[in-house]
């Protein structure tokens, strides 16, 4: 069985959906859970972050990766490495050297999932109304490692089967 430690820089999906795997609405997450937030921000501490402009404008200022990378098709005006596809991001991110984590949105998720090694996701309980989802996913070609549930949310972590 292979575990996340035997992996050479893995490319790990991040982040909390609801049931219906909707993950955003506007320009936000339409929930404020902070104890699923800090599940988020010490999974990303000291590596490496690939997210979208609107991704990196919202959680950039927390981020407490060493390194943030921003896929993005214009030229946004942030002060960390912009690439135009995830092809690009993935080569930069493993000249880092540590685990590759994507961080969304919608579009991104979707262009990493084929990329993907795990997925920590957390399924948040309540319902909300969104206009941003998470990639649909063949359940066949993943298991659940590891599973820990929470008040207002369940953490699990995902690993791909071959």
């Amino acid at each position: 069985m292979t575990r996340l430690d035997d992996l050479q820089l893995p490319v790990i999906l991040v982040g909390a959906m609801t049931k219906d795997r909707v993950i955003g609405q506007g320009d936000g997450m339409p929930w404020d859970i902070p104890e699923e937030y800090h599940t988020f921000i010490d999974n990303i501490r000291g590596q490496t972050v690939i997210m979208g402009r609107k991704s990196y404008e919202e959680f950039g200022p927390d981020l407490t990766s060493d390194h943030a990378i921003v896929v993005s098709r214009g030229t946004p005006d942030v002060e960390v490495p912009v690439v135009d596809s995830m092809e690009k991001a993935l080569e930069l991110a493993r000249s880092y050297g540590v685990k590759i984590f994507v961080a969304g949105g919608s579009q991104i998720y979707e262009l990493a999932l084929p990329h993907a090694d795990w997925m920590f996701l957390s399924e948040i309980r309540e319902d909300y109304e969104g206009d941003k989802y998470f990639p649909n996913f063949d359940r066949s070609q993943w298991e659940v490692a590891r599973e820990d549930e929470h008040a207002r949310f369940i953490y699990r972590e995902w690993k791909r089967v071959n």
